[in-house]
């Protein structure tokens, strides 16, 4: 976590697994408000820091959290167990995109103000839980 958030941690390494594990331990750490903000806040930094600064999405981001964050309020013990979490959400780990699809069309997703801050799905609603 900490190469993450310094922007040490190689970027070859920063993949799916890689964002939904901090994205994890930040909620393990944190109240989910909380854990949802440093986390988006450490991603966009190690992109800027990595040069990656069009690589971040922040609305995908913010989506993705609150998918993952959900799961963990419906089942508390995968908060308790990265491997138990990786089994229970293996859909999360090979296609976050797609499930954020399903609230997200993609003409919103692919506009620039939705990669620059968050917008509202326009297709089905997120969860409340970070409101």
């Amino acid at each position: 976590m900490r190469e993450l958030e310094n922007g040490h941690f190689p970027p070859d390494n920063f993949n799916q697994q890689t964002r939904l594990y901090a994205a994890w331990a930040y909620h393990r750490n944190y109240p989910v408000r909380e854990a949802a903000a440093r986390c988006a806040h450490t991603f966009s930094r190690y992109a800027l820091i990595r040069a990656l600064a069009t690589s971040y999405h922040h609305t995908l981001t913010m989506a993705t959290l609150v998918l993952l964050y959900q799961r963990m309020a419906e089942q508390p013990e995968q908060a308790e167990d990265w491997e138990h979490f990786c089994q229970a959400n293996q859909d999360m780990l090979s296609d976050t995109v797609s499930l954020v699809r399903y609230h997200y069309s993609a003409d919103l997703l692919d506009h620039e103000r939705a990669r620059k801050a968050f917008v509202e799905p326009d297709l089905a609603p997120l969860p409340c839980l970070l409101h």
